[in-house]
């Protein structure tokens, strides 16, 4: 800096009215960009809480798949840094407009201080900010997901993460999903339709798989208003006359109890707002032969394409195990 440049900036600093007018910009950020961001993170979690059960399913699943935890990602998470961040806001913007009206907005040391922290603000707020828009981001567009367990093998195998489209997402035929299994279980201990010996059994048996996880993820067999045929003789599942799978008398009873049908139906048509899921690795699969149809509404999305391991990068082709 040349000494015309520094008497030049000395004179400008001992300037009141040029201290004056930069502490009044100051502190019109400090009060006013605070609100600002605030009113935008106030309506990320309004429309949050208003999508509140499918944010901590979709919290959990991030979460999971970049740290094999629920929790350390989960929403818990995401609502503590959204209302620390939006308090924070309110708090610098308050202070900031107390702090305008009672000090002497000539002075430079204001100046100073007011710059620094508005540069620890803008910091802080920034990466805070940032944090959960970018979650949400995540969560809500496009959803990472760590696969657990064998039920898609060879298709896709366990510790496999993937990434999933849950946007105005609806059911197709093949197409490979996750859900959320917390409300479905083995359905045990119910009378069921024996068609070979044409009676009623109470069925003791249980799935021999382990639950996989709070998420599973499954192929869809058939959707609303597809046409289900069950041949009683060979056993044999058709969906829109096209074979499926190989299926005994309490796998097809179990199928037809969850849509609440006769047991002795041998065909029918799927109901509005159901899906049939099965996994890819049939002999080892926990999915509709156990505890039946399942809502759409459980479904968080579509598996889009495998992004780890990275040595198989893809969307894989279907491989059923039979």
């Amino acid at each position: 800096m040349t000494k015309k440049e520094k008497k030049q900036l000395k004179e400008a600093i001992a300037n009141e009215e040029y201290i004056d007018q930069n502490n009044e910009l100051i502190f019109k950020k400090l009060i006013f960009n605070p609100l600002l961001r605030a009113g935008g993170l106030l309506i990320l979690l309004i429309f949050s809480l208003i999508n509140n059960e499918r944010i901590k399913r979709l919290a959990s699943l991030t979460s999971n798949a970049f740290f094999n935890s629920e929790h350390i990602l989960g929403y818990r998470t995401y609502y503590t840094i959204l209302g620390i961040t939006i308090g924070l806001c309110f708090i610098v913007s308050l202070l900031s407009l107390i702090a305008k009206s009672n000090i002497n907005l000539s002075s430079i040391k204001i100046l100073r201080n007011a710059y620094q922290i508005y540069s620890i603000y803008d910091l802080v707020i920034f990466i805070f900010s940032t944090f959960v828009c970018l979650f949400f981001i995540i969560m809500i567009l496009i959803t990472p997901c760590n696969i657990s367990g064998t039920s898609m093998h060879n298709t896709y195998e366990d510790g496999d993460r993937v990434l999933l489209w849950n946007i105005g997402y609806s059911p197709v035929n093949k197409d490979v999903i996750v859900f959320d299994s917390s409300k479905y279980a083995p359905i045990t201990n119910q009378q069921l339709y024996d068609w070979e010996t044409k009676k009623l059994h109470t069925d003791y048996t249980s799935s021999s798989s382990e639950r996989e996880s709070r998420f599973y993820i499954k192929r869809i067999i058939a959707k609303e208003k597809d046409e289900i045929r069950y041949d009683a003789l060979s056993h044999s599942l058709y969906v829109n006359e096209e074979f499926v799978e190989n299926l005994n008398s309490f796998e097809m009873s179990r199928l037809l109890y969850s849509l609440k049908m006769d047991l002795t139906i041998t065909e029918f048509q799927v109901p509005n707002n159901k899906v049939l899921v099965f996994g890819d690795n049939r002999g080892n699969s926990t999915d509709s032969r156990v505890f039946g149809f399942i809502d759409e509404s459980e479904i968080i999305g579509k598996v889009l394409f495998r992004f780890y391991p990275f040595t198989k990068i893809g969307n894989p082709s279907p491989d059923i195990n039979r």
